[in-house]
Protein backbone atom coordinates (compact mmCIF):
# COMPACT_ATOMS: atom_id res chain seq x y z
CA UNK A 1 0.00 0.00 0.00
CA UNK A 2 2.75 2.66 0.89
CA UNK A 3 4.57 1.97 -2.18
CA UNK A 4 1.62 2.70 -4.33
CA UNK A 5 1.17 5.90 -2.57
CA UNK A 6 4.34 6.91 -2.61
CA UNK A 7 4.65 6.51 -6.48
CA UNK A 8 1.57 8.49 -7.15
CA UNK A 9 2.90 11.50 -5.07
CA UNK A 10 6.45 11.16 -6.60
CA UNK A 11 4.87 11.15 -10.39
CA UNK A 12 2.28 14.14 -9.33
CA UNK A 13 5.76 16.09 -8.06
CA UNK A 14 7.46 14.67 -11.29
CA UNK A 15 4.65 16.33 -13.65
CA UNK A 16 4.37 19.16 -11.52
CA UNK A 17 8.04 20.17 -12.29
CA UNK A 18 7.60 18.98 -15.68
CA UNK A 19 5.01 21.28 -16.52
CA UNK A 20 7.25 24.44 -15.02
CA UNK A 21 10.15 23.14 -17.43
CA UNK A 22 12.05 22.15 -13.97
CA UNK A 23 12.65 25.96 -13.03
CA UNK A 24 12.91 26.50 -9.52
CA UNK A 25 11.63 30.09 -9.65
CA UNK A 26 8.56 28.96 -11.74
CA UNK A 27 8.09 26.48 -9.25
CA UNK A 28 8.01 28.33 -6.19
CA UNK A 29 5.83 31.16 -7.80
CA UNK A 30 2.90 27.81 -8.38
CA UNK A 31 3.35 26.76 -4.94
CA UNK A 32 3.08 30.47 -3.54
CA UNK A 33 0.21 31.11 -5.47
CA UNK A 34 -1.54 27.54 -4.64
CA UNK A 35 -0.83 28.54 -0.85
CA UNK A 36 -2.29 31.60 -0.96
CA UNK A 37 -5.76 30.82 -0.49
CA UNK A 38 -4.37 28.83 2.59
CA UNK A 39 -4.41 31.19 6.11
CA UNK A 40 -0.89 31.70 6.99
CA UNK A 41 1.26 28.89 5.57
CA UNK A 42 3.46 30.90 3.23
CA UNK A 43 4.55 34.68 2.59
CA UNK A 44 6.74 35.79 -0.16
CA UNK A 45 9.98 38.06 0.92
CA UNK A 46 9.98 40.40 -1.50
CA UNK A 47 13.47 42.27 -0.99
CA UNK A 48 14.75 38.45 -1.12
CA UNK A 49 12.62 37.12 -3.72
CA UNK A 50 12.53 33.33 -1.91
CA UNK A 51 9.68 31.84 -0.24
CA UNK A 52 9.68 31.41 3.92
CA UNK A 53 7.41 29.57 5.56
CA UNK A 54 5.27 30.71 8.69
CA UNK A 55 3.67 29.88 11.16
CA UNK A 56 -0.04 31.35 11.57
CA UNK A 57 -0.55 34.42 13.33
CA UNK A 58 -2.64 32.15 15.92
CA UNK A 59 0.13 29.47 16.61
CA UNK A 60 2.56 31.96 16.94
CA UNK A 61 0.54 33.84 19.65
CA UNK A 62 -0.33 30.60 21.82
CA UNK A 63 1.66 28.73 23.61
CA UNK A 64 -0.26 25.59 24.89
Amino acid sequence: MTDEVLKELWAIKDNIAKEHGYNIVGLAEYFLQKQSSRRGRFRRDERNLKAEQVAPADARTSRG
